[in-house]
């Protein structure tokens, strides 16, 4: 499990830079009007220590608002929905790769601990748990608020299709040759 997560997440990884890096930076990222120029007067005056800071307490509090909002649904969808919905579709090879891939987008666990929850699906197989190592630490709700607040349109969608489609094609395979 350990091989196939590293191995199938570096594969997607590849996959999601190929088609990402054929986008145009200026077409990628979002405009933030709340950036401004450097003035080169004031960047001569102001210590780098402090346009360090002053950049960083911009960013964190730029992000902060989605990590913030996306921990929320995610509490939400953990505390509300069944377990025994997504246990119905265990049997299923594709679809139980698929939930197990909607279940880590809605649960934005952190990647330490997703190895615990897939190894508390006993009902699915080795192959629906990788889906769900591989797929959520690339593509989960805060980060999808992340990527919907820095890129522009599409980038999202980009993403999870890119991803999706590797990694379902990857487990995919795995199960077959696995038997």
């Amino acid at each position: 499990m350990v091989l196939g997560r590293m191995g199938m997440g570096f594969v997607v990884a590849v996959a999601v830079g190929w088609v990402v890096g054929a986008t145009r930076k200026e077409d990628l990222l979002r405009a933030r009007p709340d950036d401004d120029e450097i003035d080169p007067e004031t960047d001569e005056t102001e210590s780098r220590w402090a346009r360090f800071v002053s950049h960083l307490t911009n960013d964190f509090l730029f992000m902060g608002r989605f990590l913030i909002l996306g921990a929320g649904i995610a509490a939400a969808v953990q505390t509300f929905v069944p377990q025994t919905i997504v246990g119905k579709v265990a049997d299923l090879p594709v679809l139980s790769m698929l939930a197990m891939m909607a279940l880590a987008f809605l649960l934005s666990l952190c990647s330490e601990s997703d190895a615990f929850v897939a190894a508390s699906f006993v009902q699915f197989g080795p192959a629906a748990q990788l889906a769900f190592l591989v797929f959520g630490p690339m593509v989960d709700m805060k980060l999808g608020a992340l990527y919907v607040g820095t890129y522009s349109k599409g980038f999202l969608r980009t993403v999870i299709l890119t991803v999706g489609a590797v990694t379902l094609a990857g487990t995919m395979w795995i199960k077959v040759v696995s038997g």
